[in-house]
């Protein structure tokens, strides 16, 4: 059974140039990978010009009764971006809508204790916000549609007593000692409401087509990392109950990658507030990334396939950056192993799949 051990979060993630490399519970005060010794080649640039290639983002994943969806925002130092995408369980159907912030001083907070990320524009409100003394973590929206598009809003809150949450920090190296990615993860139930509501051309008044109010699960995934020109990331994101229990798990694989990643990876399963750190996995779509995707590793942990239902393909060309990018929802099969060697059978288990080409 593939184990890498677990170790109390340090104080700081950089001390003396060096970052502290493993596995860790809980979280440091500041999620912050910046002051790392020539993390490029070797060449001791000065530290403002290796700190403009560290990027930052947030992911905010939730599944409810009746819908499932994915927030994003990226921090790319002279602009972020945000974006929130919902799918109907029952129908399938996708609403998504993006938001382009311009400059100010830091989109994405290094502080964990408590820290907001949020788009404030009247037609774009999103907002992630976090407290980790109370195991907060909130996500509320309230984007404006058009003629093909509804309004909607909504929030996701977890409850004070959540026993669903879980904080996680990885650090690993990227791909080696020199630079590093450092991602916080969090685990949570949920309570939230959504409306998808319509025009009435009538009277220009909002008619309310679609709501869930519903109990759920989802996670935040915060995340700094020195990005190379072209980075290439795939990442897979399960909410849900099996066995009367609740699972949530986050894999990834990306070009950012450890190369000794059986000791250093990101991926995590977590039981009813119980984590298991998961080995790295292999991730193809041999007939195209619209049909059946395949995640396995060598250990006999994770074999499952992703059936995609709705695609999100979006290409963004913007002054020195291009990014081509999709988020799937679709369903898993396959097997999943705890720490204790509990099977967990995966049958149309609601997901999302996001994979990113980043070109800077």
């Amino acid at each position: 059974m593939y184990s890498r051990k677990v170790s109390d979060c340090p104080e700081k993630i950089i001390s003396q140039g060096k970052a502290n490399f493993g596995t860790f519970s809980g979280v440091s005060k500041k999620l912050s990978i910046s002051g790392m010794r020539a993390p490029y080649a070797g060449v001791p640039l000065p530290a403002f010009i290796s700190r403009l290639r560290i990027k930052s983002k947030i992911d905010f994943v939730f599944s409810l009764e009746r819908f499932i969806g994915f927030t994003r925002f990226f921090d790319l130092k002279v602009f972020g971006l945000g974006e929130i995408i919902l799918w109907d369980k029952e129908s399938g159907k996708r609403y998504s809508y993006h938001t382009f912030m311009p400059t100010r001083k830091r989109f994405v907070p290094r502080t964990t204790n408590r820290g907001i990320c949020a788009s404030y524009r009247k037609s774009r409100f999103i907002k992630i916000s976090w407290g980790r003394e109370h195991q907060h973590h909130a996500l509320s929206f309230k984007v404006l549609g058009d003629s093909i598009r509804p309004n909607i809003e909504g929030f996701c809150y977890s409850p004070m007593e959540d026993s669903m949450h879980k904080d996680m920090m990885f650090v690993t190296p990227s791909p080696t000692t020199s630079r590093c990615v450092a991602s916080w993860f969090s685990s949570m139930s949920l309570k939230g409401n959504i409306s998808v509501k319509t025009c009435n051309k009538k009277n220009n008044s909002d008619e309310s087509v679609i709501s869930d109010d519903s109990d759920g699960l989802g996670m935040m995934i915060l995340k700094r990392a020195y990005y190379k020109f072209t980075t290439r990331v795939n990442n897979i994101y399960g909410c849900g109950k099996i066995k009367d229990k609740n699972i949530v798990f986050n894999i990834q694989t990306s070009n950012l990658d450890a190369a000794d990643n059986d000791s250093y990876n990101s991926n995590v399963l977590v039981v009813d507030g119980n984590e298991t750190v998961l080995p790295p996995v292999y991730i193809t779509h041999p007939f195209g990334i619209e049909k059946k995707w395949i995640i396995q590793d060598t250990e006999s942990m994770i074999d499952l396939t992703f059936n995609p239902i709705s695609v999100n393909t979006r290409t963004l060309n913007l002054l020195v950056i291009r990014e081509r990018y999709s988020v799937i929802y679709g369903t898993f099969e396959g097997v999943l192993l705890s720490k204790n060697g509990e099977k967990f059978i995966l049958k149309s288990l609601p997901g999302i799949l996001h994979t990113d080409n980043l070109r800077l």
